[in-house]
């Protein structure tokens, strides 16, 4: 059995106290994984993942998913795993998802897990983490010192703390991503981690591999290159009462620092916007390698050498046209954008239409959006997973009125409504094969006088066997289907419940039947 884990942090996850527990349900014999700090780490070469079996370690990537809490709700996010990252079944790649008391998450294929979430009060620290004072290296540089008061702090291009220097040092502003890395508190402590950087992130020298590792006082920490290299100082507080003021967004300048020239960050980032999943940067706008010590690629001069160089590539011309000719050129260049953008923006359309659309509740227009993008792209995992979320949301509630009312011809056609719209999406098969069996089953009973009715007769007998015959050899994927169903529309859990108090009142009767047959007497002749 593997050793309990405990994730104590210097706080709660949340304001309210709330921690985590993670209960083994496909390997029970694991043991459970209690979580306090606001962000825990996924993947085989973390714990407690690698003291785990080889083979059910293999199951995760190295950087698999990170689970976090913010804003009093806790969230998983898978980052880009081989094996895939579920909630309740339904996979999570490229998306965001919330986290519910009760809620299954599989890591991989064989891992799978319960959450808990429970309420109480977190390990106290010994001292508490004041901020964060990154000093550029070496002495005389431009750029400005930063302190970091705030947890998780975003290293990014894109962010005023480095964006600023865009003008003064573009080329170098352009070895960071604009998802670089971050900086974040776990049991107290400060650690960094690359976000998968293309220049990499780096402690004393050493480019950072897919962990995160704590930083130290007096650690030099490079962004990209050698530009933007900083030496860490931590500066600790002494506990604080329950009582005490919350000093948040108080910092002191670090000792020689300019007050004029130091960027305070008092503001956390989201954990929400640090692992969204982008697609990768292009190599013409991100170089592909600058370890400490390199300098930029050499790029064309001018805007209009620039863009007669790309013109160049991208329509295959062996020579750079000059710049008497980039004028005629400009026009055939930009048509080429426009079209080239326009292909793109048509692609990500039903994706991006039926999330907005779900995000507003208009749950049908999402599943028409959906069904019609499967339809010319069936290979969209993304948009099937989309496009299962909008059936279910659109289509369960009227189903689930029908039945309720015994509208049980109503409630077929709706379950063929809903196969006819989501033709493309074979993972709504199974479930849509649930409620068919549900509309049979409730209907029967509701034609006998009920489920508790004594068997009539013979036929009355088959019926009921051949019901509790489906559900003896489906049940696993009833069950499967059950919780995809529920997850995306709770109250489905109740019309649920209902079938299998019918189907057990249904098999109580058959079992009495069978019991009051008469026994076939045998006699010995004389």
């Amino acid at each position: 059995m593997v050793p309990d884990v405990t994730m104590a942090a210097a706080r709660s996850a949340t304001p309210s106290g709330v921690w985590i527990l993670l209960e083994p349900v496909s390997h029970p014999d694991l043991a459970p994984i209690q979580i306090h700090d606001n962000l825990f780490a996924i993947g085989r070469a973390e714990a407690p993942f690698d003291a785990y079996p080889p083979e059910l370690a293999a199951e995760l990537s190295r950087r698999h998913a990170r689970l976090f809490c913010e804003h009093d709700a806790v969230y998983l996010a898978d980052l880009g795993s081989t094996n895939g990252t579920s909630v309740n079944g339904v996979p999570i790649r490229t998306a965001i998802a919330p986290l519910h008391d009760g809620d299954v998450v599989g890591l991989g294929k064989a891992l799978r897990y319960r959450i808990h979430l429970k309420h109480g009060p977190a390990p106290r620290a010994r001292a508490r983490l004041a901020s964060l004072t990154l000093t550029p290296e070496p002495d005389g540089t431009a750029l400005q010192a930063i302190v970091v008061t705030q947890f998780p702090f975003l290293v990014s291009k894109g962010e005023d703390t480095f964006a600023r220097y865009r003008d003064s040092e573009p080329a170098q502003v352009n070895y960071l991503s604009r998802r670089h890395a971050h900086l974040f508190l776990k049991g107290g402590e400060p650690y960094v981690e690359d976000l998968g950087s293309t220049n990499g992130t780096f402690i004393n020298g050493t480019r950072l591999d897919e962990q995160a590792v704590p930083l130290h006082d007096g650690d030099t920490l490079a962004f990209g290159g050698r530009h933007f290299v900083y030496r860490a100082g931590l500066q600790w507080d002494d506990p604080v009462s329950d009582t005490a003021p919350t000093r948040i967004g108080v910092t002191q300048v670090p000792p020689g620092a300019d007050a004029d020239r130091t960027t305070f960050v008092a503001a956390a980032d989201s954990f929400l916007d640090i692992f969204c999943v982008d697609s990768p940067p292009a190599p013409a706008i991100e170089p592909e390698h600058a370890p400490i010590g390199a300098e930029p690629e050499t790029q064309p001069q001018g805007r209009l050498e620039a863009l007669g160089a790309r013109m160049a590539h991208v329509l295959g011309l062996k020579t750079v046209p000059d710049a008497r000719h980039l004028r005629w050129w400009g026009a055939a260049a930009l048509a080429v954008v426009v079209l080239a953008a326009w292909i793109l923006l048509r692609g990500a359309a039903p994706e991006n239409r039926t999330e907005d659309l779900l995000a507003r509740g208009d749950y049908a227009r999402a599943a028409a959006v959906s069904a019609a993008g499967l339809a010319d792209d069936p290979g969209n995992v993304r948009l099937r997973a989309l496009d299962t979320e909008a059936q279910l949301k659109a289509g369960l509630p009227p189903w689930m009125q029908a039945v309720d009312q015994r509208r049980f011809a109503r409630a077929a056609a709706q379950v063929a409504a809903m196969r006819r719209q989501a033709g493309g999406n074979p993972e709504l098969a199974p479930l849509l094969a649930e409620l068919d069996w549900i509309v049979q089953l409730r209907a029967y009973a509701a034609t006998r006088g009920g489920a508790q009715a004594p068997v009539r007769d013979a036929a009355d007998a088959a019926r009921i066997r051949q019901l509790l015959k489906q559900w003896e050899d489906q049940g696993d994927a009833y069950q499967r289907a059950f919780v995809i169903m529920s997850a995306y529309v709770p109250a489905y859990r109740d019309a649920y419940a209902a079938a299998l108090s019918d189907i057990r009142k249904l098999a109580l009767q058959e079992a009495s039947h069978e019991a009051a047959k008469p026994e076939t007497a045998t006699h010995d002749a004389p």
